[in-house]
């Protein structure tokens, strides 16, 4: 029994790498190609990645969105714990960052599962909209800008049905979010996002301490 959560040092995080979860080969490598990577720290940590697997394994899901792809980590993750015939709709700015993804998708096997859309975030989720897509979609990552997260968040309310999930990486900010001296733009965001879905009627929610903080929202 633990009255909080205990504390993480390095050490007890590779513990938890190694026994909580099963990694395949292609994700280890990847991990592994993306440590020496200048923008390594944008990628999800191993553990958050195999907790969306078994959330999307748990739901059955079919149909998910992730906004911020990086070099394709946890897309590949959660399209490998997707059936065959599941779509992920992986959307980010860089070409060369989605570029490097497809070839892990590829040797992976699982391409055929994930549909890249380069572009704003907005756009393309109002684009899904547009098309008729409202209240199908099963799971929804975001792990992209922060400022940008309420507007994903309420586009992600119509795209998810009733029962599906959002998740939100980096709700923590490495702790900064509780030090009221840092006050730029993506701490201030997460902040006031953070306290909104905590009072928001429309979900149920819960902010997890694994990896920067991951925020989960039920959609009612």
């Amino acid at each position: 029994m633990s009255r909080e959560t205990i504390p993480f040092n390095s050490a007890l995080q590779a513990w938890v790498v190694s026994h909580g979860g099963r990694e395949a080969a292609v994700q280890r490598d990847l991990r592994g190609a993306m440590a020496t990577h200048p923008e390594g720290e944008m990628q999800t940590s191993p553990e958050q990645v195999q907790f969306l697997s078994f959330l999307i394994k748990m739901m059955s899901a079919k149909r998910v969105i992730e906004v911020g792809v990086f070099t394709g980590y946890s897309a590949l993750g959660m399209a490998m714990a997707m059936p065959e015939d599941g779509v992920l709709i992986a959307c980010d700015l860089s070409d060369e960052h989605m570029t490097e993804a497809k070839k892990w998708w590829v040797r992976a096997g699982v391409d055929g599962r994930i549909k890249p859309v380069i572009g704003l975030a907005t756009e393309s989720l109002e684009q899904l909209l547009g098309e008729g897509h409202a209240g199908t979609f099963d799971f929804m990552y975001l792990d992209a800008d922060k400022p940008g997260y309420d507007d994903y968040y309420e586009l992600g309310l119509k795209l998810l049905r009733p029962g599906g999930v959002m998740g939100f990486d980096n709700m923590l900010r490495s702790g900064r979010v509780v030090d009221e001296q840092i006050q730029d733009e993506s701490t201030v965001a997460i902040r006031k996002l953070a306290a909104k879905m905590r009072d928001d009627s429309r979900i149920e929610y819960s902010l997890l301490p694994i990896g920067d903080g991951l925020g989960l929202a039920l959609v009612r």
